[in-house]
């Protein structure tokens, strides 16, 4: 009762005006001065859109003043001024006006995008690179405004690699979520690219929140490439009274992240579907199990893994294959996707959706098909998980519903937030699961023998006991940590 009479004087006070307070929240709050956008460049975010041993995308955000923007880019050498070799490209404009889009939103959310201003994002490719190089780049804004310079490295065509995956931001972004990806890149600076598997922020098309992500990450990915998954919370709905009304991809995602556009796929599809050959020993494949067409995604998929000779392959979604949260299953996704992933037997599949962390893998498959457990051989390995603040419980099942797949579960945890580090040395696959103060949580290690036949291995010691709500500290939720 005392919830239903606070959204009524919620209501009651939009209809007012835009001057008085929410009641849960105080006074309306002025627009963050990092929200704004001015002829500085800001929203700095390197992507892969092409050959990552070859290419890099840069994209940026100024205000309407600045019509046309260049980027310029020179090999990082010691000489104080390596910038004098640097060379320039001009950037394709986009023009965004978000106080025109009808948002899905929270009452007290609404008038969060009617208070800005049309903006330009903008975005460069870098071609012609050389593989697995230093290079510095730096973006402008209004006349005479320039970032500071950004150094990043081009892909290696073979080697080692470390990457990070991180599962839902979504809630409280900037107070909660900034210290487990700071953390992460604390962790490991040596990171190519950062992997988020959906979820990024909480409300698609909500600026503020896209503020606080961009905040939040700071300057890490203006050196360290996004991988980003669309989750369900990156899309909109179209008429918010209406409950199953049609969801759109937030308007913010492609001027925001310039992706792969694949031309097998429809344009729906296009940016939020796609795969990055990172080199000869590692391929990612990235769907969108929240958008349309999953038959087509699977279909896609299906080719995609058949073409390629990447010595490891992981696969990226949103929606878990096997649900780790309460009352929470996604079978028809599962009925289109998990044959495809065991059919090429991916390495490794991560998620993100239940705000819990699970990891565990299906059991290996001999040639006539039948699952098998021996000599440590597995089969695919699924991990879900959250690094923001929200939290859900474990369902009470675990993974027994899943039985008939052959899944076991190794690990799980409740009421934390997780960042992963995974390490690829020709052979070796090394995963590690910390917690955002940087303890050990999870480990293992993933080989394969010159006939590409895997095993698990064990990974660092943990000592960590196993994180659930009964055993940790109180968890009163997340209400208005995005406000």
């Amino acid at each position: 009762m005392r919830r239903f009479l606070a959204m009524c004087f919620a209501f009651a006070a939009l209809a007012a005006g835009p001057a008085l307070a929410h009641p849960e929240h105080g006074a309306a709050k002025p627009l963050a001065p990092w929200q704004q956008a001015s002829p500085w460049p800001d929203r700095i975010v390197v992507t892969f859109a092409g050959d990552p041993a070859r290419t890099l995308a840069v994209n940026w955000r100024t205000d309407t003043s600045v019509p046309i923007a260049q980027a310029e880019i020179a090999k990082a050498t010691p000489d104080a001024r390596f910038d004098l070799a640097a060379r320039a490209e001009t950037a394709r404009t986009e023009p965004i006006s978000l106080a025109d889009v009808k948002l899905a939103a929270k009452v007290f959310d609404i008038k969060q995008n009617a208070d800005l201003k049309p903006v330009h994002y903008h975005s460069v490719m870098f071609d012609g690179l050389e593989p697995d190089t230093l290079y510095a780049y730096r973006v402008s804004g209004g006349e005479g405004v320039w970032s500071e310079w950004f150094q990043v490295r081009t892909a290696p065509l073979k080697g080692p690699i470390t990457f990070l995956y991180l599962g839902d931001a979504q809630n409280g972004i900037l107070s909660h979520w900034a210290r487990t990806i700071r953390a992460a890149y604390a962790k490991a600076p040596d990171a190519r690219f950062i992997l988020h598997a959906g979820d990024l922020v909480d409300e698609a098309s909500r600026d503020y929140e896209w503020a606080q992500w961009f905040k939040a990450v700071g300057f890490i990915h203006g050196m360290v490439p996004a991988i980003p998954v669309a989750g369900n919370h990156e899309y909109f709905r179209t008429d918010v009274s209406v409950k199953d009304s049609q969801r759109l991809l937030s308007i913010l995602w492609r001027p925001q992240f310039r992706l792969p556009e694949l031309a097998a796929l429809p344009t729906e599809l296009k940016e939020t579907v796609y795969n990055v050959r990172y080199s000869d020993d590692l391929e990612i494949f990235v769907l969108d199990t929240q958008g349309p067409s999953l038959d087509q995604q699977a279909a896609w998929l299906d080719t995609a893994l058949a073409a390629s000779t990447a010595r490891w392959k992981v696969a990226s979604f949103h929606h878990p294959i096997f649900s780790s949260g309460r009352d929470r299953d996604n079978k028809s996704r599962r009925e289109i996707l998990l044959p495809v992933l065991k059919k090429h037997d991916v390495d490794l599949v991560l998620q993100g959706h239940d705000h819990t962390y699970a990891r565990g893998a299906i059991r290996a498959q001999t040639p006539e098909r039948t699952a098998r457990l021996s000599d440590g051989a597995v089969g695919p390995m699924f991990v879900n998980s959250v690094s923001g603040a929200k939290q859900y419980e474990w369902s009470q099942g675990r993974w027994a519903n899943y039985a008939d797949e052959g899944v076991r579960l190794d690990q799980l945890g409740e009421n934390t937030q997780f960042f992963q580090t995974i390490r690829i040395d020709a052979a070796t696959l090394a995963y590690d699961a910390y917690t955002a103060d940087g303890q050990l949580y999870d480990s293992f290690k993933l080989a394969k023998d010159k006939a590409g036949k895997r095993k698990l291995l064990a990974g660092n010691p943990v000592t960590m006991p196993e994180r659930r709500f009964k055993d940790t500290a109180p968890y009163p939720g997340t209400d208005g940590l995005n406000k």
